[in-house]
């Protein structure tokens, strides 16, 4: 089982399902003892070209993911705890998921243009959980690969994500 628990959280994404930047609002419906669902929707920025009539737009990505565990840590805290006696567990624990989804993106702009991106997420998450009362927290980093379809074309973009916990 994963100590870094929690139902909803805040993220920074950069390059991944928003081309430049988005604000991402997380939460995980489903939850089990090594894995999890996540679903997220965010607002971003596109950026425009030059002149008036290129200027910048917003994006407004979603998508879905499913979290599961590379890191045993239940296992490793049981054999230091129990078979060693030695400490109670931490208080600041990392653990580190596998993640996989697909994603979509549509972008408008103030002239009327739009753009629809879907998008396959393969990825790597850390999660840092500081569990100091009264509540604990989870920090968490995500590094990505988006392959992404628009308008007949495929594109293999990467991404990064910085979150936090807030429920």
């Amino acid at each position: 089982m994963y100590r870094t628990r929690y139902t909803s959280a805040l993220m920074v994404e950069t390059f991944a399902s928003s081309p430049i930047v988005s604000v991402n609002y997380e939460h995980l419906p489903i939850r089990w003892k090594t894995s999890f669902w996540s679903v997220r929707g965010g607002v971003g920025f596109l950026p425009g070209g030059s002149g008036a009539a290129n200027s910048p737009g917003a994006s407004f990505p979603i998508a879905t993911t499913y979290n599961f565990l590379f890191n045993n840590l239940r296992k490793r805290i049981f054999n230091r705890v129990y078979k060693r006696c030695k400490s109670a567990p931490s208080k600041i624990a990392s653990e580190i998921f596998g993640e996989t989804g697909l994603g979509y993106t549509f972008g408008a702009y103030p002239n009327g243009d739009t753009r629809h991106n879907s998008y396959f997420i393969l990825g790597v998450r850390q999660q840092v959980i500081f569990d100091i009362p009264p509540h604990p927290r989870v920090i968490f980093l995500r590094a990505n690969l988006t392959p992404t379809y628009a308008t007949g074309t495929f594109e293999l973009r990467g991404g990064i994500s910085l979150g936090i916990s807030i429920k």
